[in-house]
């Protein structure tokens, strides 16, 4: 996969379950992570998944936990600051 010229199509999120709000992390703040310099690698303990280590647009540093399904199509597992 080359992250450089990833663009996501769409976001996913299990709004039931709000794991980034356990963080203090808010939904949107995720989503910004991606658009802005960020660091992509696959998870170690699921290999469907990938870990991003980004910034938001206000400076905060989060890591993310997604999923890319098909279509360019991310869905946000969860997310903390780091």
């Amino acid at each position: 996969m080359k992250w450089n010229d990833f663009i996501p199509s769409e976001f996913e999120y299990d709004w039931e379950q709000d794991k980034l709000g356990v963080h203090g992390v808010n939904f949107e703040e995720a989503v910004e992570t991606f658009f802005n310099d960020c660091q992509i690698r696959r998870n170690k303990r699921f290999k469907d998944r990938w870990q991003l280590i980004g910034r938001t647009n206000g400076g905060r540093r989060l890591k993310i936990i997604f999923q890319l399904k098909p279509g360019k199509i991310v869905r946000i597992i969860t997310g903390w600051p780091i």
